[in-house]
């Protein structure tokens, strides 16, 4: 018998130390009874250890950290922790609780039943609370890096994924690219009722600059008007290269904007401030035409739309473009 008492002592022990606060609830009345508390957490603590639960929960209210309060006035409601004690053994609430030195810690609250052997003849249930912030910090800390590595994965993917629908000489998208980005470009369209930017570019007079000039001047060339294409282009427009010297503009814009019209002279502007700057016995040159129309019902793709542009740039390059004429 003495060592069954001396157990008894040792659990009783053990259970107060697991647990900064100790106190039983009398689920009918709401007398509650503070059987143990920690020094810690004597600003929470109430003047008598007999009271009321709801004076007691407006002691704690103002110690919980104020993100945490809703979830705390809810977890202690008188009408709602009973009845999920009548279907669970116990209930949980993780918190941060507010302690003498005025600094927040992790803590998690539990409801309980008690048992028949303690005394409470089905009519109290525990209400404890236990220190987490160790783990809690922990958890926390291992999750922040498994956020990072997890970022740093998604980041490596999407730069791969961005690779993979590139054009390396340029910069600008491929094929790959064109068919993604003009699905959500017809999204955008269709969610926002903006009008669909459609752009056809090529260079003038590629076949005879790589002729006369070397396929290294060729290379420059389109160089050259990709990156003036880039800087150019309407806010959002995503840019292809369809072919060697054949460019694709594409974008979701308003069709009040006066982006496109603006395009045209940046191109020009920036493909003759190059040549002037520059020694090459070549000129560099373009031609491009472009549409912004409302999309269509039922429309799939921008197939109609770039044949229109298309029709446009040859309007500009049977202009501009001598060799071609000749």
């Amino acid at each position: 018998m003495n060592n069954m008492v001396s157990v008894r002592k040792t659990v009783d022990t053990a259970v107060r130390s697991l647990y900064q606060m100790i106190m039983a609830v009398d689920v009918h009345t709401y007398d509650c009874q503070v059987i143990d508390f920690n020094p810690e957490i004597q600003n929470i603590s109430i003047d008598s250890k007999k009271t009321k639960f709801d004076r007691f929960c407006e002691e704690l209210y103002v110690n919980i950290h104020p993100e945490d309060r809703e979830g705390f006035t809810a977890f202690t409601d008188p009408f709602w922790f009973p009845k999920e004690l009548k279907t669970k053994v116990y209930s949980i609430y993780v918190c941060r609780i507010r302690h003498n030195n005025r600094k927040y810690y992790w803590s998690e609250i539990t409801f309980c039943n008690a048992t028949e052997e303690d005394g409470t003849n089905g009519r109290e249930c525990l209400f404890l609370i236990r220190d987490i912030h160790d783990w809690k910090a922990k958890e926390q800390r291992q999750e922040a890096e498994q956020r990072a590595l997890l970022e740093e994965i998604i980041d490596k993917y999407e730069k791969l994924f961005e690779e993979n629908m590139k054009d390396e000489q340029t910069g600008c998208y491929n094929r790959k690219g064109m068919k993604y980005y003009s699905d959500i470009i017809l999204d955008d369209a269709r969610k926002t009722g903006n009008h669909l930017f459609v752009c056809v570019a090529d260079l003038n007079g590629l076949k005879h600059m790589n002729d006369t000039y070397g396929h290294a001047a060729g290379d420059e060339a389109i160089a050259v008007v990709s990156a003036e294409l880039l800087k150019a282009a309407p806010k959002g427009s995503k840019i292809v290269r369809t072919g060697g010297d054949e460019f694709l503009l594409m974008a979701s814009i308003s069709p009040d904007s006066t982006e496109p019209m603006e395009m045209e002279g940046k191109i020009d502007k920036g493909l003759e401030e190059y040549n002037v700057n520059h020694s090459n016995p070549f000129v560099i040159g373009a031609s491009y035409g472009w549409v912004l129309l409302p999309l269509k019902d039922g429309m799939t793709n921008l197939d109609e739309y770039i044949e229109m542009a298309d029709a446009k740039m040859y309007e500009m390059k049977n202009k501009r473009d001598k060799y071609r004429r000749e």
